[in-house]
């Protein structure tokens, strides 16, 4: 029974407020969910982003390594018969001035092999790795400047000094 307070009666409190909260805690709820799914789509736009970027990254890495490749073999042109020493198991030439020259090309060239094997290692969107891998065991295997080279500086080529 309602007690009669100042002439007026106390009613029983209405559901009003559980409503109000329920409808702010639905709405705080489906805010919270469109958020999630807001930032679940930038995530996969940000991943697709950094993909296309490694792929670029690798890309230009390679790129890079193939230029310097090139000028290497523009070097060779210069000087005939130094090719072999790279391709042929032909040991260094003992002519001093020859020598230096075959040995300057194998320190540049291995350079270029370290740096291609380490780029395709750290960014495999390059899909090079094996063909990279592949050519860089090649050059090691048939040019005894730049075993000579790797077995002297064994820290300044790892990767190439590594290739099984």
């Amino acid at each position: 029974m309602a007690k009669l307070v100042g002439g007026n009666a106390l009613r029983p409190p209405t559901d009003g407020g559980n409503v109000l909260a329920t409808i702010t805690a639905i709405s705080g709820l489906v805010g919270l969910i469109a958020s999630l799914i807001f930032v679940a789509v930038q995530t996969r736009a940000v991943s697709e982003q950094v993909r296309i970027a490694n792929n670029l990254n690798g890309t230009n890495a390679l790129d890079m390594c193939l230029n310097n490749v090139r000028e290497i073999y523009f070097k060779m042109l210069e000087f005939p018969g130094t090719r072999r020493h790279f391709y042929e198991d032909v040991p260094c030439p003992t002519d001093e001035v020859e020598r230096e020259r075959v040995l300057l090309i194998a320190e540049a060239l291995a350079d270029v092999l370290e740096t291609g094997l380490v780029a395709t290692r750290r960014i495999p969107a390059t899909e090079s790795l094996e063909d990279w891998r592949d050519y860089s065991r090649f050059i090691r295997d048939h040019s005894p400047a730049i075993r000579d080279l790797i077995t002297e500086h064994p820290l300044w080529w790892p990767e190439l000094r590594g290739l099984n």
